[in-house]
């Protein structure tokens, strides 16, 4: 019997097409941003690698706020602004109580360490940085010695630009080809062409054959640029209509 399989675990739909996502790679949890097209509010679902939902369509009528990151039980927000990428305003929920933490509309994210979210004041330009601790919003001027930045183990497929292996020299595909390796096998994954529609593959391959397949997106009207992110074992597709993430499990 093979081992190595793919293994289609669940969808997950949206109301609007996909804005963004974070991923918190230890507990395993996916934050995911859509915007109504008509008013470019966003809602906020997050959910387990496992399916679970966590927060359901949270609505926030600002449009102005994103997802800066996901640690733990907090959905961490940013604001952006209308003329550059990032305006000062830090939100902190508890997601599962939809409880907000911290509301800092004098502080510009940085960037998010082990419990910690470094920003600037918008008021003193003069690089001095503030420490938020994320569990409770306390600003601090000095950094805990024992923060460290939070593990991230999003990983992306590349295109392949070499030659294109004896075992896969039969498949027509359209574009490009994609790899990743993981742990002693390849993943591939590739588009071809079925009645003037598109379909995503995934392969496993180790350095000599192929040893499982799977079209794991079919009826696509257009090519897909990035064809999935994966975390460990877990990779997730967004549907070409960007409302839906399909997950599977090699």
């Amino acid at each position: 019997m093979n081992k190595y399989t793919i293994k289609k675990l669940f969808e997950k739909s949206f109301p609007f097409p996909v804005w963004k996502i974070e991923v918190d790679s230890i507990r395993q949890n996916i934050a995911v941003e859509s915007r109504d097209p008509n008013s470019t509010l966003p809602t906020y679902t997050i959910y387990s690698f496992e399916g679970h939902t966590l927060l359901d369509n949270y609505l926030i009528n600002e449009k102005e706020w994103t997802i800066a990151s996901i640690q733990g039980d907090y959905l961490i927000l940013k604001k952006y602004g209308t003329s550059s990428p990032v305006q000062s305003g830090i939100r902190i929920i508890h997601f599962p109580t939809q409880t907000i933490i911290a509301d800092l509309a004098e502080y510009i994210f940085q960037c998010a360490k082990k419990n910690t979210v470094i920003a600037i004041h918008r008021a003193i330009p003069t690089g001095l940085l503030y420490y938020i601790t994320i569990s409770n919003g306390k600003v601090k001027t000095t950094m805990d010695e024992k923060t460290t930045d939070y593990p991230n183990l999003v990983e992306i497929p590349i295109p392949y630009k070499g030659k294109i292996p004896a075992f896969m020299s039969d498949i027509k595909y359209e574009d490009q080809i994609w790899v990743q390796p993981l742990k002693d096998i390849f993943i591939w994954s590739y588009h071809s062409k079925k009645d003037e529609k598109y379909v995503l593959s995934l392969s496993l391959s180790s350095k000599n054959e192929i040893l499982t397949h799977e079209y794991v997106l079919n009826n696509l009207n257009k090519l897909i640029l990035q064809p999935y992110f994966a975390v460990n074992n877990y990779i997730f597709f967004l549907s070409d209509t960007k409302q839906k993430i399909i997950t599977y499990l090699v």
